[in-house]
């Protein structure tokens, strides 16, 4: 095989690991980048349907390529875009209140239902991009607003529920922990709501994704789950801003930053081995059951089981 062949391999293994077959846009899309190589979705499209050595392995079927042998992943796709179909729906109703929240710059999606793969039992991963310097206070009012209407996950409560896990700041957007899992999950982020061009600024910034994925970042303009602008809202926002912005507003983040802290450092999860738990100034991450491993030795073990010894060294992006 050529690296394009070993890239678009790749790609397909690493789909195949998480039960989603691809259209080839997406391989284009989110093609692991093996070696190098020039091409353009045409000659994706051209190596799919005629490459020898991939059909060996790849069959297709509607449109979507899979790995011999998995022909049910086409149903099992079909189900998981229904169940992603209600989900952002209420994501797109939810998150539209999220304008009023004090320090909120941008809220995005993540994990299964960015990748339209998601389960009926699960629950949506929100990215929440802060103001600097107000990320604890932050936290504080998107956790209240979403307890209030019952909507956060917590303890054995997930179907469908909002997964606070990750926030950033407008001035640490660079997520620090590399890997191919890391990479494909943020190259699938969708954008609800934002300051503009912050989510462009997001992508600049973590122009490391490149090391793992040949076409990123490709533009998004006109994001069909885009929540529309509310001027009101932003105007309360702003007030409430205003006044925090002061002396007042200061000595609440420093005590929200210590008691955040003291709870996370008491609970038993933060230092749960396969995880990561992050918690600063710039960052707030809370993956004490991140995916992460599992997925990538899936798609080590599966490299090896078809003989590709030399495309099986993905490796974690430093989880405990």
């Amino acid at each position: 095989m050529d690296n394009l062949e070993k890239s678009i391999l790749s790609t397909l293994i690493y789909y195949d690991s998480i039960d989603q077959p691809l259209v080839g846009w997406e391989v284009f899309k989110y093609l692991i980048k093996k070696g190098k190589f020039n091409t353009d979705l045409n000659e994706i499209l051209n190596v799919l349907e005629n490459s020898v050595e991939l059909n060996e392995y790849f069959d297709q079927k509607n449109g979507l390529f899979f790995l011999k042998g998995r022909e049910d992943l086409v149903e099992l796709r079909i189900e998981r875009q229904i169940i992603a179909d209600k989900k952002w729906k209420k994501s797109r109703r939810i998150v539209k209140f999220l304008q009023l929240i004090p320090y909120i710059r941008m809220v995005a999606v993540s994990g299964s239902l960015a990748m339209n793969n998601t389960k009926e039992e699960s629950d949506i991963d929100l990215l929440i991009v802060s103001k600097s310097g107000r990320i604890w206070t932050c936290r504080m009012f998107t956790t209240i607003f979403f307890h209030l209407i019952g909507q956060r996950r917590h303890g054995k409560l997930t179907k469908n529920r909002f997964c606070l896990n990750h926030y950033i700041t407008n001035k640490s957007l660079k997520i620090p922990h590399k890997s191919l899992y890391n990479a494909q999950t943020y190259a699938h982020l969708v954008p609800l709501c934002q300051k503009r061009g912050l989510y462009r600024k997001f992508q600049k910034a973590n122009n490391w994704i490149k090391e793992y994925l040949a076409n990123y970042p490709k533009e998004r303009k006109g994001y069909l789950n885009t929540v529309k602008k509310n001027k009101a809202f932003e105007l309360i926002r702003r007030l409430f801003e205003s006044i925090l912005d002061s002396w007042l507003g200061n000595k609440l983040e420093l005590i929200l930053r210590r008691v955040q802290e003291r709870k996370i450092k008491r609970e038993p999860l933060t230092y749960k081995k396969g995880g990561r738990v992050v918690f600063n100034d710039n960052q707030l991450e809370f993956h004490p059951d991140s995916p992460e491993k599992r997925i990538l030795d899936k798609y080590n073990k599966k490299m090896r089981e078809l003989g590709f010894n030399e495309l099986a060294r993905e490796k974690d992006s430093g989880l405990i």
